[in-house]
């Protein structure tokens, strides 16, 4: 049997993971990324975490590579950690080979968000599919695009950025802007001294409330946070009417915390859809994604397979 290791590359979290072709995990590490001590400390615990997995290999076992999915911006093609914000001290770091060197194997490099539509393409609810969109929703929004059957990378591998198409016209506001938790935090930060009868006040202050927040007082029928939930929909919707019309996908597939926690938004952004949509995309069926907590790591496997099918 041939296995890969997987590795997923946060800004809090580092895991890594032995895994088939299959999708099926065998053996996986988590740590907390050592991401205030610099480009040099993380890398050490990526080669760390590495070598604990690899020794988990079954004998006579064949190891493909390794794929790393981490935060961009980044170059796939030449394999560069460009300057994520939020692992600082990382400035155009050559993961790719630094890793090919210390390890001997073969290693890809990818966008997470990239390689988490990857993961749902190949191991989770996008099977099947030749074009499908992947978008994430939680601190901000990202996501990436299936095409014909490849992943869509564009100059530098910097296509599908999803959160950062303009919705708002006049105040030029990217989607995340408006449409991420962090945007649903700062809506209920703004509303609530206009409304001091609210149960947000219970739980958090304007200077402190999130869209977790807003999530639990909708569901206890806060009418603020209603409201705040339903545009919240609105404006996910919007967003997803630009990704029918650029991508034509068959499928959206959605993750992502606020989604994830949040399902009923998706009934508010498909009646978007129906109005503002064009007719062929009626039907498209817009769902969660399947793989949840595994869509990092399960990312980073599907990517190294994707790639080197790329490069063969």
């Amino acid at each position: 049997m041939r296995y890969i290791i997987g590795v997923d590359l946060g800004g809090t979290q580092l895991r890594a993971a032995l895994a088939d072709e299959q999708g099926r995990l065998y053996d996986e590490l988590r740590v907390r990324t050592a991401a205030d001590e610099g480009s040099g400390a993380v890398i050490d615990q990526i080669t760390a975490c590495v070598a604990q997995v690899r020794a988990a290999l079954p004998a006579g076992a064949n190891l493909l590579g390794i794929g790393i999915g981490a935060p961009g911006p980044l170059d796939p093609f030449e394999g560069v950690v460009l300057n994520p914000p939020n692992i600082p001290g990382w400035e155009h770091v050559p993961l790719r080979a630094i890793m090919a060197d210390r390890t001997g194997l073969p290693v890809e490099l990818g966008n997470d968000a990239n390689a988490a539509a990857l993961g749902e393409w190949m191991f989770g609810a996008g099977r099947g599919r030749r074009n499908l969109v992947y978008v994430t929703i939680s601190t901000g929004i990202g996501g990436g695009v299936i095409a014909d059957g490849r992943l869509l990378l564009g100059y530098r591998g910097a296509a599908a950025e999803v959160g950062l198409h303009i919705i708002d016209p006049v105040g030029l506001h990217y989607w995340e802007q408006l449409a991420s938790g962090t945007a649903l935090g700062r809506a209920a930060a703004e509303a609530m001294p206009d409304d001091p009868a609210s149960l947000l006040h219970g739980l958090a202050s304007p200077e402190t409330v999130g869209g977790a927040d807003v999530a639990r007082a909708a569901a206890a029928g806060d009418p603020l946070a209603l409201q705040l939930m339903d545009r919240e929909g609105e404006l996910l919707g919007l967003g997803l009417v630009n990704m029918l019309h650029l991508f034509a996908p068959e499928q959206i597939l959605l993750g992502g915390s606020v989604v994830l926690h949040n399902p009923g938004l998706i009934e508010r952004a498909r009646q978007v859809i129906v109005a503002r949509g064009h007719a062929i995309y009626q039907g498209v069926p817009i769902e969660l994604a399947a793989l949840g907590d595994r869509a990092g790591i399960l990312g980073a496997v599907a990517l190294f397979l994707h790639m080197r099918e790329g490069r063969a």
